[in-house]
């Protein structure tokens, strides 16, 4: 068993008499690797697109603007690094959740903006920003 998984395990020995259980198992939700729960659980999948420390602060800003130079993205996140914000950004557009225009002028115009498809992402983050006010106000009392 990995550490640190929301698996749930189920100990089984893969023989011919066990091949059903393993199929039962498999449909019920018993996952039998980290693949599998990446592959199968739509939130894990959600998580492993926009979560993190960054993404989801990134997506905050580019919801609540047009677009946004590199610069600006960085002066509003505050003490997130160039090389962080710089793999952030790449690991989102390939992802197709933001688009990236590059203006040819010197010195170089870069900006950000979220796709068509980044925009279904929007009620996510909201939703998201709801529970986030909920849980700080649960936490107060």
């Amino acid at each position: 068993m990995q550490v640190g998984t929301l698996i749930i395990h189920t100990i089984l020995k893969y023989t011919n008499a066990d091949y059903q259980n393993v199929k039962m198992n498999k449909i019920y939700g018993f996952l039998e690797n980290e693949e599998d729960l990446f592959t199968s659980c739509p939130v894990m999948t959600t998580l492993e697109v926009i979560g993190g420390k960054w993404k989801p602060a990134i997506l905050w800003q580019l919801e609540n603007n047009e677009f946004l130079r590199f610069g600006q993205l960085k002066k509003r996140l505050g003490v997130i690094t160039q090389k962080m914000l710089t793999q952030q950004l790449r690991e989102l557009e390939t992802n197709n959740i933001i688009l990236r225009k590059i203006y040819p002028e010197v010195p170089p115009r870069v900006e950000y903006r979220l796709s068509e498809y980044g925009k279904s992402l929007v009620p996510v983050l909201n939703e998201m920003a709801n529970w986030g006010l909920n849980h700080n106000k649960a936490k107060i009392k």
